[in-house]
């Protein structure tokens, strides 16, 4: 039956993979359908695009009265737009895009060496700041001239140092929503320039900061901004979320390092402690996982455990994975998941783990990690899980099953 029921989540995976190869291999087919002009004008460019291309621009940088324009009305109308607007963005770009455009810079504007499956570009393409077409058979990207001579003109040490800060407060920003889960613009704002030296924290206005992240929430997935505040990419209901803070607000937001936050800020971090090792170590050894499959099934846990689920949820999870079938693997993976629950930074709790929480109340203890497997926890007793609740009323009916 486990066989079976992994033979369908690898077809559902195959099936979700071939339906994102698709939609690849549909946008890489638009993309050379672009022929570059020899002139490299910001209006040359503009008029060489379609025109939905171009009222996604219109739409983005929000140019309104133009809806009706004809195409070559359109193109006149965006370039002063996207130019004005560039002034304005290139103060907030971190050290990717500023790679980006150095390398076109470096090129004389036009590259053929960028990846053409790199789909961040076209986020720089909805801005009209880079165009692409096909250059003697090859994909090229561009970057019109008037854009290349503002950049040229704002190249500097000093603005390579701003994009260096940038690119820092971007980094904490997504540590930060990593522990926390969700902040409105003016907390992470405080929180951010808390771990800053001084004299960096005088060079951020909060509309700076608001500009930078805006726009790495476009250049990245790790984080989303939204009209009140900002969310880690996998949280999923960012109200009820807030509710739950507020509904804490006895409680402090945990007390996080540097380091601790600078690390959480790279792209799909995960902090690999004992029991998130533990746990993926069991799905390999136990259920014949190899790396990436053990590390996916226990990603989904913390999302799970992240967005206020219960143990039993991720029961759940790993039954409909087939992983419960057996009764030795069902008893030996629960105390994992207990382990793994008590030393995780859960976003309902404001970033603290269960185990810190019980700490610091004395209301009851949550079993260390290398005593979860020793052991028994009596009916009454606080949940190992951290929760609060009774055993009975909390972990024991799965324990049961």
């Amino acid at each position: 039956m486990e066989q079976k029921t992994n033979d369908m989540a690898q077809e559902l995976s195959e099936s979700l993979q071939q339906l994102m190869d698709e939609n690849m291999a549909e946008r890489r087919k638009q993309l050379y359908r672009h022929k570059l002009p020899a002139n490299h004008s910001l209006r040359a460019l503009l008029l060489a695009m379609t025109k939905s291309e171009l009222d996604d621009i219109r739409y983005n940088l929000h140019v309104t009265g133009a809806s009706s324009l004809k195409k070559a009305e359109l193109a006149e109308r965006l370039v002063p737009a996207i130019l004005d607007f560039a002034k304005r963005w290139l103060p907030t770009i971190v050290d990717e895009e500023y790679g980006c455009f150095a390398h076109l810079m470096q090129k004389d504007g036009l590259s053929t060496e960028l990846r053409d499956d790199d789909t961040r570009l076209d986020y720089l393409r909805g801005l009209g700041l880079v165009t692409c077409g096909v250059q003697e058979e090859k994909m090229a990207f561009c970057m019109p001239d008037e854009v290349r001579e503002l950049f040229k003109s704002l190249d500097s040490g000093t603005y390579r140092s701003l994009v260096e800060l940038n690119t820092e407060l971007s980094r904490l920003a997504a540590g930060l929503l990593y522990y926390y889960g969700y902040l409105n613009f003016e907390q992470l704002y405080e929180k951010v320039l808390a771990y800053l030296e001084p004299e960096q924290r005088e060079q951020v206005s909060f509309m700076d900061f608001v500009g930078v992240v805006l726009n790495v929430s476009c250049w990245k997935d790790t984080i989303v901004a939204l009209p009140q505040g900002v969310k880690y990419y996998t949280l999923i209901d960012e109200e009820k979320l807030e509710n739950e803070q507020l509904r804490r607000s006895n409680l402090d937001f945990a007390s996080l390092s540097y380091g601790d936050v600078y690390d959480a800020g790279t792209d799909n971090y995960i902090a690999d402690t004992p029991a998130y090792k533990e746990l993926a170590q069991f799905f390999m050894r136990e259920h014949g996982c190899d790396v990436l499959k053990a590390a996916d099934i226990t990603g989904e846990i913390l999302i799970l455990l992240q967005n206020g689920s219960e143990l039993d949820e991720a029961v759940d999870y790993l039954e409909e994975l087939g992983f419960m079938k057996e009764e030795r693997k069902a008893e030996a993976v629960l105390p994992l998941l207990i382990a793994f629950n008590n030393t995780t930074h859960l976003w309902p709790l404001k970033g603290h783990t269960p185990a810190e929480l019980m700490e610091q109340s004395g209301g009851g203890r949550v079993i260390p990690f290398d005593e979860v497997r020793k052991l028994k926890v009596g009916r009454n007793d606080p949940c190992p899980c951290g929760s609060g609740k009774k055993y009975k009323n909390c972990c024991l009916r799965k324990d049961e099953q």
